[in-house]
């Protein structure tokens, strides 16, 4: 099993300790993922895990996207706190075509809303997980918490 993981602009503080926790999460289920960053995102996740403890593989996010075909990976996991995130998460769901999880969150409700309608009126099927957090990751720790439960 494959998972693919996106991430956007790491603007928000709460993306890259969330991104290292779902890469183990996922890699604990049993799925080869993958992370698929712009430069910035990915800089700071190498950073994460000086080690190399987790093993992260990390791989260009625009560069995926050219390259990506439906059947490459059985979940796809996108954190969404922009709306270029929801663009480049629908993009990939539908080119997928697979399992999703969208992992919805900022700290204005407003926008979190706008996020998950993006999403909604593209017709995706994934699991969406909206909640109003930016600094704390606990919330979107939770959410991510129950949606991979659901996949067991």
């Amino acid at each position: 099993m494959k998972a693919l993981i996106l991430l956007g602009c790491p603007e928000t503080p709460s993306q890259t300790p969330m991104a290292v926790y779902a890469f183990d999460k996922l890699t604990k289920l049993g799925y080869d993922t993958t992370i698929a960053a712009n430069p910035a995102a990915a800089k700071l996740v190498k950073v994460s895990d000086p080690e190399g403890y987790y093993n992260l593989n990390i791989v260009d996010l625009e560069r995926t996207l050219g390259e990506v075909q439906a059947g490459d990976y059985d979940l796809l996991l996108g954190f969404v706190h922009k709306d270029a995130a929801a663009a480049f998460f629908v993009t990939f769901d539908q080119i997928l075509d697979t399992k999703s999880i969208a992992l919805v969150f900022e700290r204005d409700l407003d926008l979190v809303e706008e996020f998950v309608n993006m999403i909604e009126e593209s017709g995706s099927k994934a699991k969406i997980c909206a909640v109003r957090a930016f600094h704390n990751p606990s919330p979107i720790k939770i959410n991510l918490d129950k949606a991979l439960k659901e996949l067991e």
